[in-house]
């Protein structure tokens, strides 16, 4: 797609070309674990071979990339420009396009040493000149890593590569016709600078940790930092909010099963009782008003335990548990669900507590207008509106709001209020599934 002088292509960025390997039967995830984790097996695993394809990804990106300036060089027809015109052009050529395309690729080929522990994503490339792009450090740390990637990175990747692999192929092919040697010690010297590859697997291997590292450092390392921290913090805060709720239901469940079981039993007594009583007498009034008590305080318990976590929640779902806080409104209430199965305990609760809290404010602010609750449940999430035809004009920044807002934070949900002068006011949370 063109737009402004902008081409986007989208890159396809894995957790790793191949994935975790192994080394001495322990599974590593980067090359630099793969050398201290078992140093002695380390050849005998893939990791040397990912090691040389990472450098070698490297040589021939910075290769294609000189000669490309090479090229533009040579078209140069004034002498006076010819390495201010093309080198110039090259430069210009990879700052402006080059330099974005140059670090994604760095990224995608890291997989190869260093293999991310989260899903794979899609990156989208955007191709577009400098002065199109905002002024951001990201450009900066691209130029940065773009001159880095063929200048020092390209020097000391072919001089690796030269000294690990080609000067012991170099000996060997200069020994095999040296006929001054005796057979055996044309052998001895042959295996001796043979010897001399597994060494330099190791010196390729360490110059890719670093390599990489290097890469790392440079491209993104507040991007990666604060994407592990937020990582963390929205998995800590969606514990807290699990544990928060096992906890309601566990103190709903001692409730139910405990105090309210025991209010029940003795209004059953004092109403026996009762009947044991002459009717009209103090004793029988006494106990009367006793139970009255009871069956108030009974009431009472009820109302908190469904305002902790209602066991109709629990047991039949979303729809049922707004059908009895329907039944129980101030104000008439039209329930629509559409919900064809369960969702997660956490989900439910958060929909059930938001919805509830939304009924009681139509209730308190427009009392007697109509209140129709609609939602769904499909395979991307789960949306419920809650429209009143009240007057309207209710403020959405209300400390209410913001604790439902704060509430549907934690299951990464949204809320939309709409509350025009003159209503109606319809409130709408969607939770992504």
């Amino acid at each position: 797609m063109a737009q402004s002088g902008v081409l986007e292509v989208e890159l396809a960025l894995p957790t790793g070309l191949l994935g975790s390997s192994t080394v001495g039967g322990v599974s590593v995830r980067t090359i630099r674990a793969a050398i201290t984790v078992a140093p002695h097996q380390f050849l005998l695993s893939l990791w040397p071979w990912r090691a040389l394809l990472y450098l070698l990804s490297g040589v021939v990106v910075g290769t294609a990339l000189l000669a490309v300036a090479q090229l533009l060089t040579r078209a140069a027809t004034m002498p006076e420009l010819l390495i201010v015109g093309g080198w110039g052009a090259a430069v210009l050529l990879l700052v402006t396009l080059g330099a974005p395309c140059l670090a994604r690729w760095a990224l995608f080929c890291e997989g190869l040493v260093h293999v991310r522990e989260t899903g794979g994503r899609r990156s989208r490339i955007r191709l577009q000149p400098i002065w199109v792009r905002p002024v951001m450090p990201r450009a900066g740390r691209e130029i940065a890593h773009a001159v880095l990637s063929l200048s020092v990175f390209y020097v000391i990747d072919v001089a690796v590569i030269v000294v690990a692999l080609g000067l012991p192929l170099a000996g060997i092919l200069w020994f095999v016709g040296d006929l001054n040697l005796l057979p055996i010690e044309r052998a001895v010297t042959i295996g001796c600078w043979a010897l001399l590859w597994p060494v330099g697997m190791y010196l390729v291997a360490a110059w890719s940790s670093v390599r990489t590292e290097i890469v790392r450092a440079v491209l993104a390392p507040r991007e990666e930092r604060l994407l592990a921290e937020l990582s963390t913090l929205s998995d800590s805060r969606v514990a807290l909010a699990e544990a928060f709720d096992a906890e309601r239901r566990r103190i709903e469940r001692d409730l139910h099963d405990g105090a309210q079981q025991r209010l029940v039993a003795v209004q059953a007594s004092l109403g026996l009782a009762r009947l044991d009583l002459p009717v009209g007498s103090p004793a029988a009034r006494a106990v009367e008003e006793a139970r009255t008590q009871v069956s108030e305080a009974l009431t009472e318990l009820r109302d908190l335990v469904r305002g902790i976590h209602p066991q109709v929640l629990t047991e039949r779902g979303l729809p049922a548990a707004l059908a009895d806080v329907v039944a129980r409104a101030g104000s008439p209430v039209e329930l629509e669900l559409e919900m064809p199965h369960r969702l997660a305990p956490s989900i439910e609760s958060t929909a059930y507590f938001v919805v509830c809290e939304a009924i009681a404010n139509a209730t308190k602010h427009a009392p007697g207008a109509g209140v129709r609750v609609v939602g769904r449940a499909c395979a991307t999430g789960l949306e419920i509106t809650v429209t009143d035809s009240g007057p309207g004009g209710a403020r959405t920044d209300g400390s209410g709001l913001i604790g439902l807002r704060h509430r549907l934070a934690v299951v990464s949900g949204t809320l939309t209020v709409d509350s025009p002068t003159g209503g109606p006011t319809s409130v709408r949370l969607e939770i992504p599934l």
